[in-house]
């Protein structure tokens, strides 16, 4: 089932209301690593950058 555009739009409303991005700078060199290391472990960039986040603010999730 396709995303109708008025559930895009309240998607895009919460989004900008309670998420934000977090950033940060490194060598390409070393971003290319990182990537590397994240396709070994199976895992999203954003999803270890995620996890370590959470486990930093004593959020960590549970196991997927």
């Amino acid at each position: 089932m396709a995303v109708t555009e008025s559930r895009k739009k309240a998607n895009a409303k919460w989004d900008a209301e309670n998420m934000t991005t977090l950033g940060c700078r490194v060598k390409k060199d070393q971003a290319e690593r990182f990537k590397a290391y994240c396709a070994e472990i199976g895992k999203t960039s954003n999803a270890v950058l995620r996890d370590y986040v959470l486990d930093c603010i004593g959020e960590k999730q549970n196991a997927e």
